[in-house]
């Protein structure tokens, strides 16, 4: 199931590529910044209330390059290009490449088992201090790793070059 619901992401996000749909708008054509606060104070940093900007949909990349994600109203895919996790063992039902990122659906986050990537597709940068959010799931950037959460049902992950965290 996880399986399908990765593929039918893939689809969205090419779709989503191909329309040059990381323009950071909202449906009247304009940004909308919110200040919220932040989605979750990753590693123990700092909570400060980052700048939010109220999206359609977006497809970005953290400011070292490393972690690139897409964004829709219920969901959030995150690959990342080095880390130094220990990933839990493959599932058996993973045909595909386990643990390049986290993908966070309407459930609790979990490793993608995948035969894409979004590496290198991005050419928006979320920039450390900033957010985006798309519908209830706001990605939070900071210099102390990436923070995703869907703000309903308060599932989300955080993630970095050193560690990863789920809650």
């Amino acid at each position: 199931m996880a399986s399908i619901r990765l593929l039918a992401l893939g689809a969205a996000l090419s779709t989503l590529a191909a329309l040059g749909a990381l323009s950071g708008c909202d449906s009247s054509g304009g940004t909308t910044p919110s200040p919220t606060q932040s989605a979750h104070a990753g590693f123990g940093g700092p909570a400060t209330p980052p700048a939010v900007t109220d999206v359609k949909e977006a497809f970005f990349r953290t400011p070292s390059k490393n972690i690139v994600c897409a964004l829709t109203p219920s969901e959030v895919r995150c690959d990342i290009a080095q880390n130094k996790w220990n990933l839990p063992t493959k599932p058996a039902d993973c045909d595909f490449d386990w643990g390049n990122g986290v993908y966070l659906g309407p459930e609790k986050p979990t490793f993608t088992c995948a035969s894409d990537s979004l590496l290198g597709s991005a050419t928006q940068t979320l920039e450390y201090g900033t957010a985006l959010r798309s519908g209830n799931v706001l990605c939070n950037s900071e210099s102390t790793g990436l923070t995703c959460k869907n703000e309903k049902t308060t599932r989300g992950f955080t993630m970095s070059i050193a560690r990863y965290s789920f809650f």
